[in-house]
């Protein structure tokens, strides 16, 4: 979950960056760049994909804070994608 926030935050500033990067260390600090107020929690979910955490702040973190807020920012970008058929 964590990873797949990172890639989502990653998607929104890629354009901008004008790059492509697997590194998700690399990922959150090009986010960072371009959000600065989310750079310190898209870190977190950087080193959460990468170590793994069984600690309940982390699991707040991506699922309360960070990622409603992803999704509110993507959709704000990139516009609400059609469902599939």
């Amino acid at each position: 979950m964590a990873r797949t926030i990172v890639r989502a935050g990653f998607t929104l500033v890629m354009p901008r960056w004008q790059g492509w990067t697997s590194d998700l260390a690399e990922s959150a600090e090009a986010f960072a760049q371009y959000y600065p107020e989310r750079g310190d929690q898209m870190r977190a979910a950087a080193a959460i994909a990468r170590a793994g955490s069984t600690d309940p702040q982390a699991l707040t973190l991506l699922l309360a804070e960070l990622g409603p807020w992803l999704a509110e920012e993507y959709a704000a970008v990139h516009g609400v994608k059609a469902p599939r058929p």
